[in-house]
């Protein structure tokens, strides 16, 4: 009981300090609408408001609200605390005509202090604009069929748009592949033939493809995101792109078609189209760097530091050393190369290992690159490294900038061993060499001799290896003709595969499920079920009935239920084949399922 109440007191401090912590207030609309289209203004606050005032909205119809809601969550995680708290007020709105709306800040008030929203700028385009696909009916009959789709050649297409057309070799820029509809996408490929020999490609990650409208030269278009990647051009000159295809599942209107009653229902009938579409070819002209750069210039275009980190300047001779040279900042940081480094003679170095961390977002490519060394001095004495240079071209003043280390000193002491070796794992015979007067790799252990007049036939090791050998053949003998014996059986075989089968039926149907090809995926889920139980009961798929299925599980003491959840699946996967366009939630569950109620059956019938 102390402890409860110690919690509730806690909580109640943490929510008082917490809720004094500034407050945000936005406000959030769509971006366009269509004239007499009714869409959603909500207004968030991350407290509770004693006070609330709406601004002015002109040119528009109230047609319902405000609807207001809350909800409130504390976390505390590693001593860390956390609350999230959100209070909307919700209005539904529809425009008058079309042009321009900019809506005021709303006012509020919370805990005596005055807050307001940002603005907010809705277009209002001409009704006609793209539907989203859940309101389609994809039925298809006889009728369907003999109807012609149309399909105006300006209602979707794709391209690449780039934030620059003029750049520097190597300088990165933002490429973004778009699409434009008009129509429902049920199905979308990826781009094909998307040649980008001539730059080097990192990717943006976009999350969940979603799409938003946007006026197009006056006309309304859905429009999606599906690609995005900074890209770093490998050579100078003009540079094209070439237009690159989808392909694409489209929604659109069946024509020639006499009007039903259910259309006011379920709207008008549409049927999917498959179209190709091409993009426009891209040119980018790319500006070649001055000719006068250093010898330290390695490909880094952008904006950089340069570090260097020696971890011991006092060692003595074969203690090993770690020299780290970091290069930081934004650009093409993965198409830097190493750094020209005059290590003493007495030195033993490696190659140096590469790491490289980079983030790259829509403001370009940030992040690091490490080379470290690894050095061994040989022989005693104070030893100079020159001072390291990292040379880059500066984008904002288009000069490049020279960075240097300065020089790097190193005492080495003599050790009790100078004279001999250290072995250093991963060092190949390649790696020898000359150091003053020493030659690495000298064998130092006594060899292995063995005595001459000796034979192997007609030893002990000899026999005991014909022995072995000859148990090891009886046995894989024997282990032969069971599986033959095995195999004979039929019953036995179909019985031991219709599990395994059942899953590479299950795994294509997932393949399908990610591809979102919905007909696809309820038909192997259904060969994968009724071929696994006609394995297991030994019945051909084409005897195969609900009722056989009953009464053969029933025979076999399976219960009741989990027979009932087959069948279920089975009705599920027969009516979804045919019944207009599903999100894929439904599709993970059924998968979910089919391999639960196939692992239940398998288990009982062991």
């Amino acid at each position: 009981m102390r402890r409860i109440l110690i919690n509730i007191l806690l909580f109640l401090v943490l929510s008082n300090w917490l809720t004094a912590q500034n407050i945000q207030f936005t406000a959030s609309a769509p971006k366009s609408v269509e004239v007499g289209e009714q869409f959603e203004l909500i207004y968030t606050l991350s407290d509770q408001p004693s006070g609330f005032r709406p601004p002015e909205f002109k040119n528009m119809n109230l047609l319902g609200g405000p609807s207001t809601s809350s909800s409130s969550n504390v976390q505390i995680i590693n001593g860390k605390v956390t609350q999230n708290s959100a209070y909307s007020y919700t209005y539904y709105l529809s425009a008058n005509k079309m042009g321009t709306i900019n809506l005021d800040p709303a006012l509020a008030t919370v805990n005596g202090k005055s807050y307001s929203s940002n603005t907010i700028t809705i277009e209002v385009l001409k009704s006609g604009s793209p539907k989203s696909n859940s309101n389609a009916n994809a039925n298809n009959n006889s009728e369907n069929n003999q109807a012609s789709a149309d399909l105006g050649s300006g209602d979707i297409f794709a391209r690449i748009l780039i934030d620059r057309n003029s750049v520097y070799q190597g300088e990165g820029f933002i490429a973004t592949i778009k699409l434009y509809s008009k129509l429902g996408i049920s199905n979308l490929g990826g781009p094909e033939n998307l040649n980008l020999d001539n730059f080097f490609r990192q990717d943006i990650e976009i999350g969940q493809i979603r799409s938003e409208r946007e006026n197009i030269k006056g006309q309304a278009y859905l429009t999606a995101v599906i690609q995005k990647f900074v890209l770093f051009p490998q050579k100078s000159g003009e540079i094209v792109i070439d237009p690159f295809s989808m392909k694409v599942q489209v929604q659109v209107p069946v024509r020639n078609r006499r009007p039903s009653v259910f259309d006011d229902f379920f709207g008008p009938q549409v049927q999917e189209v498959e179209k190709k579409i091409y993009s426009l070819p891209v040119k980018i002209y790319v500006k070649s760097l001055p000719a006068n750069g250093p010898n330290s210039f390695k490909e880094a275009v952008g904006d950089f530091t340069f570090k260097t980190t020696l971890d011991k300047q006092n060692v003595k001779t074969n203690d090993a050393i770690n020299l780290k040279l970091s290069i930081s900042g934004n650009g093409n940081i993965k198409m830097i190369g190493p750094l020209e480094i005059k290590f003493p003679t007495d030195f033993e170095t490696y190659d140096p290992k590469i790491s490289v961390n980079t983030n790259v977002t829509n403001a370009g490519v940030s992040g690091s690159k490490t080379f470290e060394y690894l050095v061994i001095p040989r022989h005693s004495g104070n030893f100079k490294i020159p001072s390291i240079e990292f040379s880059y071209f500066d984008l904002k003043s288009k000069q490049y900038k020279t960075l240097s280390s300065g020089e790097l000193e190193i005492n080495v002491e003599k050790s009790e061993n100078e004279g001999t070796t250290n072995v250093i794992s991963g060092v190949g015979k390649e790696d020898v060499k000359f150091l003053g007067k020493d030659i690495q790799f000298i064998m130092t252990r006594v060899p292995v001799f063995t005595r001459t007049g000796e034979f192997l036939f007609g030893s002990l090791g000899f026999c005991l290896y014909f022995i072995i050998s000859f148990l090891l053949f009886i046995i894989l003998v024997l282990l032969w003709r069971k599986r033959i014996r095995e195999n004979a059986n039929l019953v036995m075989v179909r019985n031991k595969r219709a599990n395994k089968i059942a899953r590479m039926r299950l795994k294509d149907a997932h393949l399908y499920m990610t591809e979102n090809k919905k007909e696809n995926f309820y038909e192997y889920i259904l060969k994968a079920l009724w071929g696994y139980m006609s394995d297991k009961l030994s019945i051909p798929v084409a005897e195969l009935s609900r009722e056989k299925v009953l009464e053969e599980t029933s025979n076999k003491k399976i219960e009741s239920d989990i027979i009932k959840k087959f069948l279920e699946i089975l009705d599920t996967c027969e009516y979804a084949r045919y019944a207009p366009i599903q999100d894929n939630t439904q599709m993970d569950s059924v998968y979910k399922d089919a391999i639960t109620v196939i692992s239940q059956i398998e288990q009982k019938m062991k």
